[in-house]
């Protein structure tokens, strides 16, 4: 083997190990160059949900992976999220990211009654919304609980609207009624006790007990997430600045991940 050969093979080995050394030191960097935000802010389950932008998990997802006041609880026992409205808690029973709306319902419309006779109805209050940052979706419907209504002076037609007991006594009835039904003033003047209003779908079938237990739909108000998914990124907001953020592989965006 002449010298030029000889010095040829050596290059050669050189040149290769350069390029494996190259390629390792190049993938291991990209590995562990992952942003931190991207990174933590991966979306999560709870029950059979995924949660995500502009919803985060309280104690399991950071602040910033969601919108200010999109806090949720994930109640493991039930296996649905909770969403806490005006010291009033609320079950998710289904999220649709697509149009952003969700629909939910009171929990204690939902209580298996354990006890014989009446299923005791703690007090409750009205719907409402804080900060303008949910609303209710249209086709929705005005049910009025009426509470400390005397069972023995209701007539046969209205038993299948007596929908509990007020604190466990079971002659002190909740009668549920539709805003329209053409009973609401007789019972109004027969139920002693304050009068809560709740919503229902109007696509729901059925009794209005079963109704309440389905819930209601409602819409959110936040900064729009698809074009940062779109570009593979996962959306947060920056309380500091009071701004939304999208969280690429690379670092924190504005808007989009770059190409």
């Amino acid at each position: 083997m002449n010298k030029k050969h000889s010095l040829f093979i050596s290059s050669s080995l050189i040149y290769s190990y350069c390029i494996t050394i190259f390629y390792f030191l190049t993938t291991t960097t990209l590995c562990y160059a992952v942003d931190p935000y991207f990174e933590a802010c991966e979306p999560k389950t709870c029950g059979n949900q995924t949660i995500a932008y502009p919803f985060y998990i309280n104690g399991i997802q950071e602040p910033f992976c969601g919108y200010p006041g999109f806090g949720l609880t994930c109640d493991n026992t039930i296996g649905f999220p909770i969403l806490n409205l005006s010291n009033t808690f609320y079950t998710i029973n289904q999220i649709f990211y697509q149009n952003h709306s969700f629909r939910v319902s009171n929990p204690m419309f939902s209580r298996p009654d354990t006890k014989k006779g009446c299923l005791s109805f703690p007090p409750t209050q009205n719907l409402s919304f804080p900060n303008n940052m949910f609303y209710l979706a249209h086709d929705q419907t005005e049910v009025r609980l009426f509470f400390g209504c005397d069972s023995s002076k209701l007539p046969r037609s209205l038993q299948r609207n007596k929908i509990g007991c007020s604190a466990g006594n079971e002659t002190s009835s909740v009668v549920a009624l539709y805003a329209d039904d053409k009973n609401v003033s007789f019972v109004s003047k027969n139920c002693r006790d304050e009068v809560v209003y709740a919503r229902v779908e109007n696509s729901v079938k059925g009794e209005i007990q079963e109704a309440l237990r389905k819930g209601f739909r409602m819409n959110w108000i936040a900064s729009d997430c698809k074009e940062c998914n779109s570009t593979g990124g996962r959306c947060g907001f920056d309380a500091d600045i009071y701004n939304f953020r999208c969280y690429c592989t690379d670092r924190v965006h504005p808007a989009k991940c770059d190409p």
